[in-house]
């Protein structure tokens, strides 16, 4: 059946590879799809990471400027089920992506892991309910709080490592530490070095802090580096070869970095930064190499804001 579902898969990616652009070192430091000359109606695209292991790309909705990037989904074929990590923003989407599942297998969807509980994750998530009355979604217990109003909330809980053994597949679900949302969750699968850190990595977006804990997501990233996988795979941003994704998962930590010390600076310097929608600070930042990041002019004041909470010690516990 594994074979039959490769076969099928590697006729599903012939659209995906003719819509791609050639990975390289000059692909633009930006995850707007339209800078690498995409539009929505090349979406839905996958590709191939190891034998029955595939990244999904969906769209995430656009900003107030109509800027579109990628939401990633990690989709694993054991043998006995299929594994999801991390659904796509909405019903519709969510469903297109079932439906490419079934292309590929006629295994059933058994667990979708909530890597992050933001809506452009979770947003689907009926959709597999829907499809699969008995499927199980895997969380953290931050996310299943915050999920608590949701009809499809977590479920089975991961407060620091679950190991979850489904036919041929091996998976980590692992609580690394607090990083983009409070309750992050990764996957790793050290038998075939796949590391899916949904949106603990932003790949050529600009940190996106709503609901973040800066300097803890800097910890976080240093943890799922020490775990050396070949793939380290983004829950935005394009999707080239092992050595750029790791190279670039080093550029979203200097963002990181670069993004609070000059949050720090404008703190010092007197500028104010209520909240995101009263936030003068942002006139004043200069944010150096990453200021043509994608969504930076939503997500600037939502960092500078989130960065002040965390140096005046009122970031809200998990």
């Amino acid at each position: 059946m594994l074979a039959l579902a490769c076969l099928g898969w590697a006729m599903l990616l012939s659209h995906a590879a003719s819509s791609a652009e050639p990975s390289g070192v000059d692909s633009p430091h930006s995850a707007d799809i339209s800078k690498r000359n995409l539009t929505p109606k090349d979406f839905p695209r996958w590709q191939q990471l190891e034998r029955n292991v595939y990244a999904y790309e969906g769209l995430h909705s656009p900003d107030k400027q109509g800027v579109i990037v990628n939401t990633v989904s990690l989709i694993v074929v054991t043998g006995d089920g299929v594994v999801v990590i991390d659904g796509q923003g909405d019903v519709p989407q969510t469903r297109l992506m079932i439906e490419n599942i079934k292309k590929l297998t006629d295994e059933p969807i058994k667990y979708v892991v909530i890597a992050s509980d933001h809506i452009d994750h979770v947003g689907g998530n009926a959709a597999f309910k829907e499809a699969y009355p008995n499927v199980v979604f895997i969380g953290s217990p931050v996310s299943q709080r915050r999920l608590a109003k949701d009809p499809n909330p977590p479920t089975m809980l991961v407060s620091e490592q679950r190991s979850l053994r489904l036919g041929a597949a091996q998976i980590e679900i692992l609580n690394l530490g607090r990083a983009h949302t409070g309750g992050d969750l990764v996957a790793w699968m050290p038998q075939i070095g796949v590391l899916f850190l949904g949106e603990i990595y932003l790949r050529d977006v600009f940190p996106a802090m709503r609901s973040a804990y800066p300097t803890e997501w800097l910890a976080t990233i240093r943890k799922a580096v020490y775990l050396n996988p070949t793939w380290y795979i983004p829950g935005h941003g394009f999707i080239d070869d092992p050595a750029i994704m790791r190279r670039e998962l080093d550029e979203a930590r200097q963002a990181l970095v670069y993004v609070i010390g000059e949050a720090k600076r404008l703190k010092e310097a007197g500028y104010a930064c209520e909240s995101a929608a009263n936030c003068p600070a942002a006139e004043h930042a200069n944010w150096g190499p990453y200021a043509n990041f994608a969504l930076r002019s939503s997500q600037a004041p939502l960092a500078i804001a989130r960065v002040y909470l965390e140096l005046d010690g009122k970031l809200p516990e998990t």
